[in-house]
């Protein structure tokens, strides 16, 4: 695309560049290929993998990898940032796969793309992306120079510049040339599009038949309510360790349900890991550099003096200054200590992630962008926002009845992340939250509850609990064992004599126990996941023997890797071993709802006579009543999971209104439950929705089923990746 790019440099019109054109067709890396190819084979004949004997060229693979990598680079404002090229080889390589699959799957339909459709796409429909490059400054499409360059490359000449003639032939010719080779990866991209979206279309027609039966049935459930009042007896009730099965229940339910616990091809690894860390000489030399800067703060006399042995030990040590910054950016250790301590005050060493810290309090100042510290409680709608709103409400009113916050908050609030802290969200500046929160945190004072607040997210009570303008500017030295060349060398000498014995016989176990550590053995995986997120490691374990030594690879987190082949599975039905804690706590949930049975007829037999469930509360404080009004026919109660028999029991015309009917076993425990107010569409409203619902489901059935056929058609390939014999690190 480089011809379009230049384009857009020289000429006054704003030409676009493609940046985002390829995306799920044409992405196009870097790698070493002096220490990545295999001896004896070369670019222009080694494959990198098969498509059900289709093969894919390790040039075309690394061309596409390659490109890629250079268009993320071009768009990224940092230079200094890595792409990272793992993620990228990942997704050529799927690309790639589903590019040769779905020419596959065309070509077995007669689907075909000529080159006049393709015209005629360029010319009178040129994709989005294509029609933004030709824009000038006012958005209007220059059609004209459009089609003079795509019909005329040679055109292309007089927007070399401003004044193409002081250009040599030649680089006229090999502008003219990389425009020529622009237009043709588009018109490859509107052939992919148009071969996609066809195959898409004949795949989704074939099967999107909607039954007018469940049509009906959907906007029914889509459209009823209801007002509800339940309790519910989950089987949580019942403690779990106190259930028993035997093995007898679990082989027995195993055989009957065997053909459901499929299994593809598997295979497990044992492994030892050699983590790549210092050294005890590159500890006791980071230990030498903290005592060297404790020793000089200490000896030194008055903040001046301090101050001048920082700066000198910054430069020594390889320090830095973090330059203002509002309190609600700061990192909350630093700033934990940071409020401790006045200007020019040097605390530290404090062990952080990055190593052993000094901090010093160069400055603060007042700036311009307030932020504030807040606290809160959410409350989700779950398809029923009335009664969100109540127990938001409710919960409003004990908050300000004098209830811990934080207390509340761990209790109910839905946002699993803060609850954890009391609901704390910490400092946060404008912009951050969404604009309802937002407002209504900024507008209310310290110490203030307000809410409940609607967003996206549901109803949020908050509590102000700090305000501030501060900007801090601070230094840090950070010492940290760093690994030395040799400490590496030595950790690697050792992985590949590990690796030497295995492969000659020497049990792995035997060896790991010898040099004090533990061979673990993985669970079986399959291809479709990267063990330890390395497809080199996964592809290895399938490609290599049982017994079989892959080449120690180092990984990060784990450091470098010995493995062994220690097992395969080949594809069919998963044993009982793999099963056995599945099906048992199947059966222990079954049992649970067993037991719990006698318990939800007391229940229901102390709260049957009342004329509401909420009397029977207050009767017995130990009675939880969830209250839903306006409860959907497709919706769920807050604080409870989702039951279809809660659900069917609710909008049955032979329930009761006003009438306490149960227990009811659902899927997830019994329930005892009230309805009044239940509205249900008539049959005339129903039917005057089912054309366009009828007709939004069929589009939406016909993207599911396309989806769901091609994973199918994706199982079923025969995929041979041989990416691994090229590389380590993908």
């Amino acid at each position: 695309m480089g011809t379009l790019q230049t384009f857009r440099k020289v000429s006054p019109y704003a030409l676009g560049l493609f940046a985002l054109v390829f995306v799920g067709f044409m992405v196009l890396s870097d790698a070493d290929i002096s220490t990545l190819i295999r001896k004896g084979q070369t670019l222009q004949n080694a494959s990198i993998g098969k498509v059900n004997g289709e093969t894919i060229s390790y040039k075309e693979y690394e061309d596409k990898v390659r490109q890629q990598i250079e268009q993320e680079k071009s768009q990224q404002n940092d230079p200094e940032t890595q792409v990272d090229e793992t993620r990228i080889r990942q997704q050529v390589w799927d690309q790639m796969v589903d590019n040769v699959l779905m020419n596959q799957e065309a070509k077995k339909m007669g689907i075909t793309v000529t080159a006049e459709e393709i015209r005629d796409e360029l010319i009178d429909n040129p994709p989005d992306f294509l029609k933004k490059s030709f824009v000038d400054s006012s958005g209007r499409f220059l059609k004209d120079i459009y089609l003079e360059l795509i019909t005329n490359p040679q055109s292309y000449v007089k927007y070399l510049g401003s004044d193409p003639n002081k250009m040599s032939q030649e680089d006229k010719d090999a502008a003219v040339n990389r425009l020529r080779k622009d237009l043709i990866e588009v018109e490859d991209y509107i052939r992919k599009s148009k071969l996609y979206k066809t195959l898409q279309t004949t795949v989704g027609l074939s099967s999107s038949f909607i039954s007018p039966t469940f049509a009906m049935n959907k906007i029914q459930a889509d459209s009823e309510s209801a007002d509800v009042k339940l309790i519910a007896l989950r089987t949580n009730l019942i403690k779990y360790e106190d259930v028993k099965v035997s093995d007898q229940e679990i082989q027995k339910y195993y055989d009957t349900h065997k053909d459901y616990y499929t299994q593809k091809n598997e295979a497990r690894i044992k492994y030892i890991s050699f983590p790549i860390q210092p050294s005890k000489e590159d500890s006791l030399r980071a230990a030498k550099h903290l005592y060297d800067i404790e020793q000089a703060l200490s000896s030194a006399s008055g903040l001046e003096a301090k101050d001048s042995i920082f700066d000198i030990k910054m430069s020594e040590y390889g320090g830095e200054t973090v330059d203002f910054k509002p309190i609600n950016q700061l990192d909350p250790q630093i700033s934990k200590y940071l409020e401790q301590v006045s200007e020019k005050q040097i605390v530290g060493p404090i062990n952080k992630p990055e190593g052993m810290t000094f901090i010093r309090f160069d400055a603060k100042r007042e700036g311009t962008n307030p932020v504030i510290k807040a606290s809160h409680i959410l409350i989700k709608f779950n398809n029923n926002k009335d009664s969100a709103l109540a127990v938001a409400k409710e919960i409003l009113k004990k908050s300000r009845s004098g209830a811990n916050f934080a207390d509340l908050a761990k209790t109910y609030s839905e946002d699993k992340g803060s609850a954890i802290n009391g609901g704390d969200l910490g400092f946060f500046g404008k912009g951050q939250m969404v604009k309802p929160f937002e407002e209504a945190a900024f507008a209310a004072n310290v110490g203030e509850i307000v809410g409940p607040v609607e967003s996206q997210f549901g109803y949020h009570i908050i509590k102000v609990t700090g305000k501030n303008s501060t900007e801090i500017k601070y230094s840090t030295i950070s010492i940290k064992p760093t690994i030395s060349n040799a400490t590496k060398n030595s950790i690697l000498r050792e992985s590949y004599s590990i690796a030497k014995q295995v492969e000659e016989g020497t049990s792995i176990d035997t060896l790991a126990k010898r040099i004090n550590k533990k061979a673990v053995e993985t669970p079986f995986f399959t291809k479709e996941r990267p063990i330890f997120n390395s497809w080199y490691l996964t592809n290895q374990s399938f490609d290599l023997e049982v017994g079989k030594v892959i080449e120690p690879i180092e990984l990060k987190m784990y450091g470098i890797i010995v493995a062994q082949v220690s097992g395969k599975r080949k594809s069919g039905i998963a044993p009982l071993e793999d099963k056995k804690d599945e099906i048992k706590n199947i059966l222990i949930h079954r049992k649970q709802l067993d037991m719990l049975k006698e318990q939800a007829n007391q229940v229901y037999n102390k709260v049957r006579n009342f004329s509401d469930l909420e009397q029977a509360k207050q009767q017995d404080t130990t009675l939880n009543v969830y209250v839903a009004n306006g409860f959907r026919g497709n919706g769920g109660i807050p604080g409870l999971p989702k039951d279809v028999v809660l659900n069917e029991t609710v909008f049955n015309p032979s329930t009761s209104l006003g009438a306490i009917v149960g227990p009811i076993r659902g899927e997830n425990g019994y329930y005892i439950i009230q309805v009044s107010n239940r509205q249900i569409p008539n049959e005339n409203t129903i039917k005057d929705n089912l054309p366009n619902f009828l007709k939004q489901q069929v589009a939406l059935s016909a993207q599911n089923a396309f989806y769901v056929w091609y994973q199918k058609i994706k199982e079923n390939a025969e995929i041979d990746d041989y990416r691994s014999k090229f590389f380590k690190d993908f």
